[in-house]
């Protein structure tokens, strides 16, 4: 897969999502780690999910790649998780 076929969106404020919805394990967790090397150092990603283990998998994630996870909430079965680049 190449990064241009990512469901990764910059918005007006700056930030950045990527759209996994209907994404299970390992899925999301690979396209966080291709999505975040198109951020820049410093701006926060936003990985909207409903694969019920994505949290522990980025909370895993950001810990074994140095990325800081700025927090996760869920709503009515979809995760929402705030990823600052860091490095």
């Amino acid at each position: 897969m190449n990064d241009s076929s990512l469901p990764l969106t910059c918005n007006d404020d700056g930030t950045w999502s990527l759209n996994c919805l209907g994404m299970l394990c390992p899925v999301p967790v690979i396209k966080t780690g291709r999505a975040i090397r198109l951020v820049p150092i410093g701006d926060l990603l936003t990985v909207v999910a409903d694969d019920p283990g994505v949290e522990l998998d980025l909370q895993d994630w950001c810990s074994a790649n140095r990325q800081e996870m700025v927090g996760c909430q869920i709503e009515s079965g979809v995760f929402t998780t705030r990823i600052r680049r860091s490095r």
